[in-house]
């Protein structure tokens, strides 16, 4: 490539990169906007309610805090792995390795982010801004107790979010004009649309059972009963392989299987752009780690915050100890077997609502 069409390339860049910057703000300030509603005392219906200092501060709030909370499981990942290996894990920054993430975060974000010449350069770059957009969105669905707003079909907009996610990984693996990024982005489709159905019909068994399609309001109904845990262990089990399959985490990371595909869809991003694909992949294990203990835990703040933990270092865990398996494996998993089983509960919490 001569020194003008360098240049070219690089002009081309920055202006996708400026477009890409202000796409990014006017979502963000679509999403403040949002009409979130308020629950009257004397009525079990909700009105839309004006966009004030709480509802903003509520939509900022987890975009920030999952950065940090990234970060640090990222290090607890990191430690877990090397206490199951019998190794030390990063020691050296800070004490204990504290400051490790940061150290990562700064070594990714100032290497040079390298555009391949065959790749096309705007879809490129917006595909991680994409990923990491779809990621956070879902943090708006946190399921706050003390606070004025919440969204009355926080379930089915957690479905929603969950399904758009593989646009992101499609794009990616699109536009890298790369074999192994293209073979990541097809199995990440296949996947994410297989798992999703089962994972319809445990919404379906949890919304029956509460009779609501907020994240409080199930959070608030196992706090006075039970937890859902224990009628529907079953489908814990099944929500749990889906949520790993959902994201791409051993034994079901076929989408980046390094022993197959390199690195899978993100195999020709560097610096930034891993770093942030990075960021929305472990956003996501993190908020389906929210998810999981909402729904089937529940309870008060303190015992959502030890189940969340508890799923999380699930995750890792699970990661340490199985192996990956086949993908035929996977695909006959879920539709022979978690798709029947799920099938079977449901029918069994309609009969014994019905009752």
């Amino acid at each position: 490539m001569n020194h003008s069409a360098k240049i070219s390339l690089i002009l081309v860049s920055g202006e996708c990169l400026v477009k890409m910057l202000k796409s990014v703000g006017v979502f963000f300030g679509g999403c403040g906007l949002l009409k979130p509603c308020r629950v009257l005392a004397n009525s079990s219906y909700s009105e839309p309610a004006l966009v004030n200092v709480v509802s903003v501060v509520v939509g900022v709030i987890p975009f920030v805090g999952v950065l940090f909370a990234v970060g640090f499981y990222t290090l607890l990942e990191r430690k877990i792995l090397g206490i199951i290996m019998i190794r030390k894990g990063p020691s050296k920054v800070s004490y204990m390795g504290i400051l490790q993430p940061f150290s990562d975060a700064g070594k990714l974000l100032c290497k040079e982010f390298i555009v391949p010449t065959r790749a096309n350069v705007g879809p490129f770059i917006l595909a991680p801004a994409l990923m990491l957009i779809i990621s956070l969105l879902g943090w708006l669905l946190y399921p706050y107790k003390s606070a004025e707003v919440f969204y009355v079909f926080g379930v089915i907009l957690f479905m929603a979010i969950t399904s758009v996610s593989v646009y992101g990984v499609m794009m990616a693996g699109w536009v890298s004009n790369s074999k192994y990024s293209l073979l990541g982005a097809v199995r990440a489709m296949a996947q994410s649309i297989s798992y999703e159905i089962p994972m319809g019909f445990i919404f379906f068994c949890v919304v029956l059972c509460s009779g609501m399609l907020s994240f409080q309001e199930i959070s608030m109904y196992q706090q006075e009963l039970f937890f859902f845990s224990f009628p529907l262990c079953g489908a814990l089990a099944v929500w749990l392989l889906c949520v790993l399959a959902e994201t791409n985490r051993a034994p079901f990371d076929f989408v980046e299987g390094e022993s197959e595909l390199v690195s899978g869809y993100n195999v020709e991003y560097s610096g930034g752009g891993f770093a942030v694909m990075f960021i929305a992949e472990y956003s996501s294990i993190l908020l389906s780690s929210v998810v999981s203990a909402v729904m089937f835990f529940g309870g008060n703040e303190v015992l959502t915050g030890l189940f969340t933990l508890a799923v999380a270092i699930f995750f890792l865990i699970t990661r340490a100890s199985l192996p990956r398996l086949r993908y035929d494996k996977l695909m006959n998993l879920c539709w022979t077997v978690l798709l029947c089983v799920m099938l079977s509960i449901s029918v069994c919490v309609v009969v014994l609502v019905s009752l």
